[in-house]
């Protein structure tokens, strides 16, 4: 299934598999942070260290919230504060994991396996598309976050097609959003071999089988 994602409007062709339309392509995998590589040019200006690199990625999905969506780029700041802060809070158990490798990784590395948030995504409900202020994809199905001070049209529309929605407010953005979305935004790393970044280079098609 493929999410476009990073549009107030569709045109008029609606069909999620429209390659003109910006998208994602989405599994039987949750789509992590790092399930692709990032443009070569967010790369590009993420010289340095891991703090340099958040920040890139954070000004990358800003780049897909809008002109003119405040709460939405708020929501990118908030969710990068809270992963930093929930791995931080499990440094000790991260740390032991990764002892064997004699400092390759770090716990903060970790952070690339929670799931991507997708700004102005548009999810697929029996044969339309239903647009929400941010998507997530858990491996079998899209979570939609709205950010509303109460329940809006879009919303109910999000929760009638079945799918999950969650309601935040401006004040959740100030608190802790890991404990007011669904239980799989926590603990993202427990089942991954090693900490993968998307700051790699794709591998061209062809090169191999």
């Amino acid at each position: 299934m493929r999410i476009p994602f990073g549009l107030d409007r569709l045109p008029r062709t609606t069909d999620a598999d429209d390659p003109r339309l910006p998208g994602v392509v989405v599994g039987a995998e949750m789509l992590r942070l790092n399930s692709e590589p990032v443009p070569a040019d967010v790369m590009s200006v993420a010289i340095g260290d891991h703090a340099a690199r958040v920040d890139a990625m954070a000004r990358w999905l800003n780049g897909s919230c809008g002109d003119y969506s405040p709460q939405r780029q708020r929501f990118i700041g908030a969710y990068f504060r809270d992963l930093a802060a929930h791995l931080q809070q499990h440094e000790d158990e991260l740390a032991a994991g990764l002892k064997r490798y004699d400092g390759l990784y770090a716990p903060h590395d970790w952070l690339w396996s929670a799931l991507r948030p997708l700004p102005r995504a548009w999810l697929p409900s029996d044969g339309r598309l239903l647009s929400c202020d941010m998507a997530f994809w858990d491996s079998d199905h899209a979570i939609a976050v709205e950010l509303a001070g109460q329940e809006t049209d879009r919303t109910a529309a999000l929760r009638a097609a079945g799918i999950e929605t969650v309601r935040l407010g401006p004040d959740a953005l100030g608190g802790n959003l890991l404990d007011v979305l669904p239980q799989t935004f926590k603990y993202f790393w427990r089942d991954q071999v090693l900490p993968a970044s998307p700051f790699r280079r794709a591998i061209p098609q062809g090169v191999l089988a």
